[in-house]
C-alpha cells in the first residue's frame, strides 16, 4: 500500500500522482486535490497503475455515487462519482494537456465548454450484452466479459426513455449482445439482435427488430430522427452521434468554427470527411448557402443513407472511399469526424493537399486529437479555437471540436 497525492487527471479520466521512487502512478477513480491510499496492480519502469484502497482527503468535486442498482444501468459511467461542473472542468484539462504535452503546441485559446446537457436519459442508441441465463440486458464489468444485468425496477441511468422501455421490458433469449436505437423526433425504434430475434420475448409492438444474420444476407433496417432541421434516415448499421442534441451541439459547434472564414471569404467548396449519413455535409450545405459539397464515407451502409439523406443538395457529391486512399481536390474548408483513431499522418496530408483555408476537426479521442494537432501544425495550419461537447456525461468521453486555418501553397496529391 502506498498513499499518494493526487495532482493531475490524464486521458482515461485516471488520477496522477508520484510514487514514493518517483514513478508516475495512475489511479483509478482519484480526483486532482485528494490524498488515497492505493493497491498497486500494475508495475512498469518508468509508471504504475494503481486502485483505490481509502480516500484520506477528498478532493472539490467529489460526491457519493448512486446505489449499485443504479450504476448497474450505467454501463461505462466511470465518473459518477464526480460533481458534473467538474467533470466539464477535468474534460477541459484533459484536452488541454493533450494539445500541448502530445501536440507540442506552445499555447492554446481558451477552452469553450460548451452547452450543458442533460446528465441522464439521454442515450438514443446502446449497445447492451445479454445475461445468458436470464436473458436480461446489461453491461459488462470493467475489463471484463461478466454482464451485469439491468434492474428492471431502476432501468438505465444514461438511456433516452424509448431506449431504456426496450432495455427494461425486453427478454433477449439466444442473443449474446443487441443494440437499441431510437429517434427522438420521430418516435421511431430499431432493435438490432446478434445473431438474430426469433427468441425475443416481451419487446413492443412498434420496434423494428432485425438480426445481424439477416443484415449479412442483404436485408435492410433503418429508422429517422430530426436534426438541425432536417430527417435523417439511419440504417441497423450505420454510425450516428449517440444523441440528437449532441449532434445539434457539434453542428452549431462546427458551424460557428468555420464563420470567421466564410464571412471574411464565402467558403465555395467543402469536403466532408468520415461523413457518416451526411450530417455536417447536408446541414452546413443548408447554413452556409447552397454550395458544393463532397462527402467521403467508408461504410456502405452510410453511404447509402447519405445519398438519400443529401439527395436534396444537387451541387453534392457522395464518394463510398477509404479517407486514407481518397484521392484530394481543391477546396475551401474541410470537416473530418474520425474514429477514435483519428486522422494519422497519411490523411492530414491529404488534408493539406486540398488547400483548404480552414480545417475543423471533431475528435472523440484525446491523445488521437494530441497526435493530429501536431501533424496539423507541421502542415502550416494553425489552432484557433476549441470547444467542448460534452455527448457522455458521467463518463470521460468527450468530443472536442477544434478549428485551423491557413493560407496553405497546393501540396502535390499524396
Amino acid at each position: 500500500m502506498e498513499t499518494v497525492d493526487v495532482t493531475g487527471v490524464a486521458a482515461g479520466g485516471d488520477g496522477v500522482g508520484r510514487l514514493p521512487d518517483g514513478r508516475a502512478v495512475f489511479v483509478r477513480g482519484a480526483l486532482p486535490g485528494e490524498r488515497v491510499v492505493v493497491d498497486v496492480f500494475e508495475e512498469k519502469p518508468r509508471f504504475a497503475r494503481a486502485a483505490i484502497v481509502e480516500v484520506l482527503e477528498a478532493g472539490p468535486g467529489r460526491v457519493d455515487p448512486p446505489p449499485p442498482e443504479v450504476v448497474a444501468g450505467c454501463g461505462g459511467c466511470d465518473w459518477l462519482h464526480v460533481e458534473l461542473g467538474t467533470q466539464r472542468r477535468l474534460k477541459a484539462q484533459i484536452v488541454a494537456d493533450a494539445l500541448q504535452r502530445l501536440g507540442r503546441l506552445p499555447s492554446i485559446p481558451e477552452i469553450d465548454l460548451g452547452p450543458e446537457l442533460p446528465a441522464t436519459g439521454y442515450r438514443t442508441t446502446v449497445r447492451a450484452a445479454v445475461d445468458p441465463a436470464l436473458g436480461i440486458a446489461g453491461f459488462r464489468a470493467h475489463h471484463s466479459h461478466d454482464v451485469i444485468p439491468i434492474d428492471p425496477s431502476t432501468g438505465s441511468l444514461v438511456a433516452h426513455p424509448l431506449v431504456d422501455d426496450v432495455l427494461r421490458r425486453g427478454r433477449f433469449h439466444a442473443c449474446t449482445e443487441i443494440t437499441v436505437r431510437a429517434g427522438v423526433a420521430t418516435g421511431e425504434r430499431l432493435l438490432l439482435a446478434d445473431p438474430g430475434w426469433g427468441a425475443i420475448d416481451d419487446v413492443p409492438d412498434d420496434v423494428t427488430m432485425v438480426g445481424t444474420g439477416e443484415l449479412g444476407l442483404g436485408r435492410r433496417a433503418w429508422y429517422h430522427e430530426v436534426v438541425a432541421g432536417r430527417r435523417w434516415r439511419i440504417s441497423a448499421e450505420s454510425f450516428f452521434q449517440i444523441r440528437p442534441d449532441g449532434a445539434e451541439a457539434l453542428v452549431d459547434a462546427v458551424a460557428a468554427a468555420l464563420a470567421p472564414v466564410h464571412d471574411a471569404d464565402p467558403i465555395r467548396h467543402l469536403v466532408d470527411l468520415y461523413a457518416g449519413v451526411g450530417l455536417f455535409a447536408g446541414a452546413l450545405a443548408d447554413r452556409l448557402g447552397p454550395l458544393p459539397v463532397t462527402a467521403v464515407e467508408a461504410s456502405r451502409s452510410s453511404i447509402a443513407d447519405a445519398r438519400v439523406n443529401l439527395a436534396d443538395h444537387a451541387g453534392t457529391r457522395v464518394i463510398q472511399a477509404d479517407v486514407r486512399k481518397w484521392h484530394p481536390s481543391p477546396a475551401d474548408a474541410v470537416v473530418a469526424d474520425p474514429s477514435r483513431h483519428g486522422l494519422g499522418a497519411g490523411v492530414v496530408d491529404r488534408i493539406a493537399a486540398t488547400a483548404a483555408r480552414a480545417v475543423v476537426l471533431v475528435s472523440c479521442d484525446p491523445g488521437a486529437l494530441g497526435r493530429d494537432a501536431g501533424l496539423l501544425a507541421k502542415a502550416g495550419y494553425g489552432l484557433e479555437s476549441v470547444r467542448l461537447v460534452d455527448l457522455f456525461p458521467q463518463t470521460t468521453h468527450v468530443e472536442a471540436v477544434t478549428a485551423w486555418t491557413n493560407h496553405p501553397k497546393a501540396l502535390p496529391a499524396p
